[in-house]
């Protein structure tokens, strides 16, 4: 039987997520990382300074973790990755791509709904993720009928 070191990344893994909200960021998560990566995410630690002290015990504990955040401008993930990539982890971004109209969707159906002008504002300051920011590896994630499809960040141009 198969434990969870058996299943530890090598390497030290910092996997930063990109998108809207309800893009289906926590789902990848729970479908690729749950039993290999610890999560931060602001849904569940509330301010930045809990968020930094959690980032702290990974980098302390070599934790491979998965930022599970919009993330959507240049400095945002920059805030993740230049520590990441200092700490020596292999840093990692994943693009999960939703057309907005579905985002909006899955949102209504949410228990904790987020304002349509917060979707909206996300939508508008998203950046694509690139290499020059210091990521070893882009993925771009789209979630469909038949699960996950996961592509090289570079070879897929913008849904939407």
């Amino acid at each position: 039987m198969l434990t969870a070191y058996d299943i530890m990344p090598e390497v030290m893994e910092a996997v930063i997520f990109s998108g809207l909200q309800a893009a289906g960021k926590t789902t990848l998560y729970r479908d690729r990382f749950l039993e290999t990566h610890a999560r931060i995410s602001m849904d569940l630690l509330r301010t930045r300074a809990r968020e930094a002290a959690f980032l702290r015990v990974c980098f302390e504990t070599r934790t491979p973790f998965v930022v599970d955040n919009t993330n959507p401008t240049v400095a945002e993930r920059a805030r993740y990755v230049q520590p990441a990539r200092e700490a020596g982890y292999k840093v990692i971004g994943y693009l999960v791509e939703v057309d907005h109209a579905v985002a909006a969707g899955r949102n209504l159906a949410r228990e904790r709904k987020v304002p349509a002008a917060g979707l909206r504002d996300v939508a508008r300051r998203l950046v694509r993720p690139t290499p020059e920011e210091g990521f070893d590896e882009l993925w771009h994630a789209t979630a469909g009928p038949d699960g996950w499809r996961i592509e090289p960040l570079l070879t897929t141009p913008p849904l939407f």
